[in-house]
């Protein structure tokens, strides 16, 4: 006789490339908006990274984890994207190299900033051992009262499919 399971079956992950073709179709829309409707450009930009947050903060498990890791990763993302800038001689010569390094120095990069992301306690340890254990500690008792229920409020308030980990937000 067979038990039947109240579990919700998981929803399949899509492949690497169907990923990868809706990455290239947001990135579309989102040109064809600067394009068309270049004002609109800012909250249609917001509204992709709010997805894309939703996306890591549920594959985190939503957490003060989660959150840390997000902070992380952006500060990181964002001062890879700074360094790249500084770094060229000109526009045209970091979008060409961007062109001609992108699946090997930026992934690389990114691949590499996920991993440090990951430890991102570490860091918080590292600055100063007495006082970022103390911090970590107290940030494990205060997120979930007083930060975690409006981080989720901003990520999924506006979300066509809200995380069922963010439904009860009242």
């Amino acid at each position: 006789m067979a038990v039947m399971s109240d579990a919700i079956p998981k929803k399949k992950k899509p492949t690497f490339l169907a990923r990868v073709a809706s990455r290239v179709r947001e990135a579309k829309a989102l040109g064809s908006v600067l394009v068309d409707d270049p004002r609109s450009f800012p909250r249609e930009l917001l509204k992709l990274a709010k997805r894309s947050l939703r996306t890591i903060w549920d594959a985190r498990g939503g957490g003060l984890y989660a959150c840390g890791f997000l902070v992380t990763f952006v500060y990181l993302e964002i001062r890879m994207f700074v360094v790249d800038i500084y770094t060229s001689e000109s526009v045209g010569d970091y979008f060409s190299s961007q062109v001609s390094e992108l699946f090997f120095k930026y992934i690389g990069q990114s691949f590499q900033n996920t991993i440090s992301a990951f430890m991102w306690p570490v860091y918080v340890v590292e600055i100063d051992p007495a006082w970022g254990g103390a911090t970590l500690a107290a940030l494990f008792v205060l997120f979930p009262k007083f930060l975690k229920k409006p981080l989720e409020h901003w990520l999924f308030d506006d979300s066509e499919g809200a995380s069922p980990k963010a439904g009860n937000l009242d």
